[in-house]
């Protein structure tokens, strides 16, 4: 199948290649690029946390987020935490190890934790808040320091001009949904990358045919 993929191009990196493996064709159409976020100062308190060795666990969301923190600092002792496999990646490529959650939700994310009384966790993020994530860390006892490390902007294509030519959208966040303009569209199956995604999905009226864990493989492997 070809199938369109609302990934920024920042992430998109080894997307074509996951799609190949699946038997699909993956169509890049970014409806959000990544800018700067429009107050840098809590990023910068958190780089400047994880210098000083103040910070005991990261949690990265995306790829891009561990890009932009570790080119500016390199941390030390800390546990690391990333959601999904292609974020764990690029933990890897800066020389570091992690653990690997593969389904996201707020909950999970705080059981999978464990004990984090009296634990600082930081979570480089875009600038779009996840408070039931900050409220059921901070309910088990953690300081939560969340910064956004980039800002997400409509990148201006016209998603209904590429679903002509494929058989189904992958639409990978609930602002990358929100950003594309889509309404309806008979001629394709709709995918949410995740529950979140889904149901903003639902609240304009789209009920996806596919809903995934979070991660692009769980999409394909339900197609």
């Amino acid at each position: 199948m070809k199938i369109a993929i609302t990934k920024l191009v920042e992430k998109s990196e080894g997307v074509a290649e996951l799609f190949r493996r699946h038997g699909h064709e993956a169509i890049i159409v970014p409806t959000m690029r990544a800018g700067k976020p429009s107050d840098t100062a809590p990023f910068e308190h958190l780089a400047d946390l994880l210098k000083k060795g103040e910070i005991d666990i990261l949690i990265f969301t995306s790829a891009l987020g561990v890009m932009k923190l570790f080119d500016k600092v390199k941390p030390g002792d800390v546990r690391i935490i990333s959601v999904g496999p292609k974020t764990a990646e690029k933990v890897k490529e800066y020389g570091l190890s992690g653990e690997v959650i593969a389904k996201f939700s707020s909950d999970n994310f705080a059981d999978y934790l464990g004990d984090i009384k009296g634990k600082t966790i930081g979570i480089p993020r875009a600038q779009v808040p996840n408070r039931e994530l900050t409220q059921s860390l901070t309910s088990k006892g953690a300081v939560v320091v969340e910064a956004p490390a980039y800002s997400l902007e409509p990148a201006g294509n016209i998603l209904t001009d590429a679903l002509h030519d494929v058989e189904a959208v992958i639409f990978t966040s609930a602002k990358s949904f929100e950003y594309s303009g889509f309404s309806t569209h008979d001629a394709c199956k709709t995918i949410a990358i995740g529950e979140k995604t889904a149901r903003v999905m639902k609240k304009h009226g789209i009920e996806p045919d596919i809903v995934g864990n979070g991660t692009l493989e769980s999409c394909l492997l339900k197609l």
